[in-house]
């Protein structure tokens, strides 16, 4: 299954694009919330009986956006925009697996239990009106019909078929009664 991290890392390795809508994060045909764990551990959790803490999509997404600043630069801005920032312990690392420097990470809870994305709606297309391919209609003379001809009997012919269902009938009448 997908997860926020790896598909993070795919996009910004390929620069694909990453879609904000709102308070959704898409890639491709999943979305998660901005605000669901990925699977990197925070510096420092998870030990000593600490509990585990793990960055935010928002906040590596932010990382990433911010990518050319200094840390200390970044961590300013953060505050000032109350957005979630890496640590500084963290930054080399995760930012080399982010790039695809690197394919793992130390801090990658590989055990995890995360939220399952959703899947994206797109709008069907209507192909009502299409341009593949229809079978084109015409007279015989070259003028275009928008529908098929449809094939009409004469008098004749209706009457000659009209007596071989007849025929066919007063026969099987004659093998029923035997």
């Amino acid at each position: 299954m997908a997860d926020p991290l790896s598909l993070l890392r795919e996009y910004n390795v390929n620069n694909k694009e990453i879609i904000t809508d709102g308070d959704n994060v898409i890639f491709g045909d999943f979305s998660w919330p901005k605000t669901v764990m990925t699977n990197y551990l925070v510096y420092g959790s998870g030990k000593n009986g600490r509990p585990d803490f793990y960055y935010t999509l928002e906040c590596l997404l932010y990382l990433l956006k911010n990518v050319n600043l200094s840390h200390p630069a970044y961590m300013r801005k953060a505050v000032a925009e109350h957005m979630p920032a890496v640590r500084r312990p963290d930054r080399k690392e995760l930012l080399a697996y982010l790039n695809g420097e690197t394919s793992t990470a130390a801090a990658i809870d590989k055990y995890g239990s995360f939220e399952a994305p959703t899947q994206v709606k797109r709008e069907v297309e209507d192909t009502s009106n299409s341009t593949a391919k229809k079978p084109r209609y015409d007279d015989g003379d070259g003028h275009k019909i928008e529908e098929p001809p449809v094939p009409s009997l004469d008098a004749q012919e209706e009457s000659s078929l009209i007596s071989s269902i007849d025929h066919v009938d007063a026969w099987i009448r004659e093998v029923d009664v035997e």
